[in-house]
C-alpha cells in the first residue's frame, strides 16, 4: 500500500456554505493523497450518490478513495478502503467480506490499542484525537507521545495521525513520526481549501527532506 501522505476528512455536514460536489473536486485535484467520505447521518440514497461522485474524481486523478464505517454502501460502491471506528464494524468482519487488498484502517488512542491494532488485519492504524477537534463530538484524547511509542516499537503499519490538527501543529506532528495526517475542518471550512492544501503539503515534504 502506498502512503496515504495527506488525509482529508469530508464530511457534507461540516463544510459550511459550500457546494459539496465543488468542494470534492477542488480538494481531489489538489495536492492530497487520499479522501475520505464521513457520512454518518445521511441517507443510504445521499450516501452513495456522494460517494460514486467522490470515487470517479478519485479514480480520475490517481487518488485514494476510503469510506468511514458504513460496510453495506462501501460493498456496493467498492472504494480503496475503509475506516471503521471503535463502535463499528470489525477490523476482522471486514477482512472477511472485503477484496484482498482492500485498504482497512480503525481508530485508536493509546497505545495499548496502537499495539493490538498491528496484530489485527489493519493496513493503517489512526492514532487520536491528537488534540481538541470541532469536527467529532465523541473522540476519545490522546497525543503525540502515543505515537513516537508505537514508532519506537518499530511497528510496519501506517501511522494516521488524527484530530484537530491545524497548519500550525503538522511539524509537531510529523516530528512525532506520524507517516500520514489526516485533517477535516481546517481545510473543508476553510475559506481557500486549495491554498491550505498547499501550504501544509509542502510543510509535509520540506520536513521529508
Amino acid at each position: 500500500m502506498r502512503n496515504l501522505g495527506l488525509y482529508v476528512i469530508i464530511d457534507p455536514y461540516n463544510i459550511g456554505s459550500k457546494d459539496f460536489n465543488k468542494l470534492c473536486k477542488n480538494i481531489i485535484e489538489s495536492n492530497i493523497d487520499t479522501i475520505q467520505l464521513r457520512n454518518k447521518v445521511g441517507s443510504k440514497t445521499e450516501y452513495i450518490n456522494q460517494a460514486l461522485i467522490m470515487k470517479k474524481i478519485c479514480a480520475d486523478n490517481d487518488k485514494i478513495f476510503i469510506i468511514n464505517d458504513r460496510v453495506d454502501e462501501a460493498l456496493e460502491i467498492m472504494p480503496n478502503g475503509i475506516h471503521v471506528g471503535r463502535n463499528d464494524t470489525s477490523v476482522e468482519k471486514c477482512k472477511d467480506i472485503f477484496p484482498e487488498n482492500f485498504i482497512i484502517g480503525n481508530s485508536n488512542a493509546s497505545y495499548e490499542e496502537g499495539i493490538k491494532s498491528e496484530n489485527l488485519p489493519t493496513s493503517y492504524i489512526a492514532i487520536g484525537s491528537l488534540f481538541e477537534t470541532k469536527s467529532k463530538k465523541d473522540t476519545i484524547p490522546s497525543s503525540l507521545n502515543v505515537i513516537e511509542r508505537l514508532k519506537k516499537s518499530n511497528i510496519k503499519k501506517q501511522i494516521v495521525a488524527i484530530g484537530g490538527i491545524t497548519k500550525d501543529k503538522v511539524e509537531k506532528v510529523m516530528e512525532s513520526g506520524a507517516d500520514s495526517i489526516c485533517i477535516s475542518s481546517a481545510i473543508t471550512l476553510s475559506e481557500n481549501p486549495t491554498a491550505e492544501i498547499k501550504e501544509i503539503k509542502e510543510i509535509m515534504q520540506n520536513y521529508a527532506k
